[in-house]
């Protein structure tokens, strides 16, 4: 997604967000004004940052959790920071979320993991059950007790959420009303808690998102050479906001298929001659005399000095 796309998906994120406070009659002189909260609220890109991982949360059974546990196993990590009862926008990203998910051929639990983060320090595990209750069974990859293991849904104090939007750059305000401002994104983090990626608005294309799996993984969680080949000629393209293809990886890949078919192409046609060689030499071995079934001799008497063998 294009910068200026980004911003605007952020703010129309921030819009929503604020309908319910807005909704409320202005006064003539307020109509013109520009929220003061919205300076407070926004995303800044953190790239190459680390979230905090020793942090502590509670996961939807109400057991206090390290963050660090959602990074178990070497995989890649999503990361939304949502509040459970957003009337509109925190469920559209989930499901959103959910249908990206749905057509990749990576799993939750085995190539990557999940994790919803509320910045709402009211919500608690109850909460965040009903809503993880919700939104897991849309998922259709995978079923059992797997993907409920390796996607939480975290509840916290609001100073350990803070460190972790802040850490991702994450900017939300609470509303007079109770609802929050805050942008639409989510993060992809490699397995050591490092931000690689960020996503924008309501829309996560298979591929990119795929693309970012590999990306944060360093290529490990590729199933395939076609997955090796994808992580090596696409490249992220801040301008563009999207992973890009790379002409020049595709020539340097093209480079190198051409040169192993060609010394292939060459060592068989060597290996064929050297085979054609050894039979000519193996038939002239044998080869006989005219009237004489006998293989002809290389033995000469008068090289010896000896006359030649009777019957000869």
């Amino acid at each position: 997604m294009p910068l200026a796309a980004r911003v605007n998906a952020g703010r129309m994120g921030m819009v929503l967000a604020m309908m319910p406070a807005l909704a409320s009659p202005l006064a003539p002189a307020q109509v013109n004004q520009r929220p003061a909260f919205l300076d407070e609220v926004g995303l800044e890109e953190h790239l190459g940052a680390r979230v905090p991982l020793e942090l502590t949360f509670q996961d939807s059974q109400g057991r206090t959790v390290p963050l660090a546990a959602s990074f178990a196993g070497g995989r890649p990590v999503v990361l939304a920071l949502v509040y459970y009862r957003c009337p509109v926008v925190c469920t559209m990203v989930m499901e959103q979320m959910v249908a990206s998910f749905n057509q990749l051929d990576y799993a939750i639990g085995s190539e990557f993991n999940v994790v919803c983060l509320s910045f709402d320090e009211q919500e608690n595990a109850t909460i965040a059950r009903a809503k993880k209750n919700e939104i897991i069974p849309q998922y259709t990859r995978r079923v059992g007790q797997e993907v409920s293991d390796h996607w939480a849904f975290l509840t916290g104090d609001a100073e350990s959420v803070r460190r972790v939007a802040q850490a991702v750059g994450f900017r939300y305000k609470k509303l007079p009303n109770g609802e929050f401002a805050h942008p639409i994104a989510f993060m992809v983090l490699s397995p050591e808690g490092t931000v690689t990626r960020y996503f924008y608005g309501y829309d996560y294309p298979p591929r990119q998102m795929k693309l970012a799996l590999l990306d944060a993984s360093e290529g490990k969680v590729a199933q395939s050479i076609g997955d090796r080949v994808l992580h090596f000629c696409f490249q992220f393209d801040p301008t563009a906001g999207a992973y890009t293809i790379q002409a020049l990886r595709v020539m340097q890949l093209g480079g190198v298929v051409t040169v192993v078919f060609l010394a292939g192409l060459v060592g068989g046609l060597l290996f064929r001659e050297r085979r054609r060689r050894r039979r000519m030499a193996g038939q002239s071995q044998f080869e006989t005399t005219p009237g004489s079934r006998e293989p002809v001799s290389s033995w000469s008497g008068r090289e010896q000095g000896n006359p030649r063998p009777a019957g000869h």
